[in-house]
């Protein structure tokens, strides 16, 4: 099981709602249903707000069991291809001179891990597929993080339509709500090793059939419904 969960700030919306004392029992029942404790009781609004953010979470978690069943599944294969002899000679002599340049540069306190980042922000090597994608993205803002997941999503197996269609549907759902540039998602975050854009790719696919889908819905109560639980009233 995993130790962490995300919170969205989409939730931000439906839970400012809630009452002080709701919001308690709201993030008092987010953890235990995190932990797979038992849920504790909760009134109508507040249940309802917990019913949108667990709908989220099992998606979540369901991303992520598919995730490490391929990676598992990636392990039985063998992994990488052992090097050959001569392979582990050219390592050791690249390795050697690698050492003497980094001999001669002068200690530098600000080196990270964002070098190939920076580098990318430097040198200003986006593809043209990334800038179309960075264009029509409604928060511009950590490009350079938003470039590094989407490389890291097209090794995941997407592809370069499936990513820019997702998020021209967030940024037309953006417009439409007409949300608050603090309340999108960073690019980063939309990309994110989560995959929240996965919904927005299978939007589409049921809009072809014509059936709304739960992230077109005008609020948390059709969410609570399709999940199957039941109110008694407010």
């Amino acid at each position: 099981m995993k130790n962490s969960f995300v919170m969205y700030t989409d939730y931000s919306t439906h839970i400012q709602l809630l009452s002080r004392e709701q919001r308690g029992d709201l993030l008092t029942a987010v953890m235990a249903y995190a932990s797979g404790e038992d849920v504790p009781d909760m009134d109508g609004m507040t249940l309802m707000a917990f019913s949108f953010i667990k709908v989220q979470m099992d998606r979540d978690n369901e991303r992520y069991e598919r995730t490490v069943e391929a990676r598992r599944e990636a392990g039985r294969q063998g992994g990488r291809p052992k090097a050959s002899a001569s392979d582990d000679k050219a390592k050791k002599a690249n390795g050697f001179s690698k050492k003497q340049s980094e001999a001669k540069k002068p200690d530098n306190d600000n080196v990270t891990d964002n070098d190939t980042v920076n580098d990318t922000v430097k040198n200003n090597k986006y593809t043209c597929a990334f800038e179309r994608l960075w264009s029509a993205y409604p928060r511009k803002k950590e490009k350079a993080k938003a470039y590094k997941c989407y490389k890291a999503r097209l090794s995941d197996g997407f592809s370069e339509d499936e990513l820019i269609t997702a998020v021209k549907r967030y940024a037309d759902e953006c417009r439409k709500k007409r949300t608050e540039e603090c309340y999108i998602k960073l690019a980063a975050t939309f990309l994110g090793q989560n995959t929240p854009f996965i919904d927005y790719v299978e939007r589409g696919m049921k809009d072809d059939t014509g059936k709304q889908t739960a992230g077109d819905a005008d609020g948390i109560v059709e969410q609570a419904v399709r999940s199957g639980v039941q109110f008694d009233g407010f």
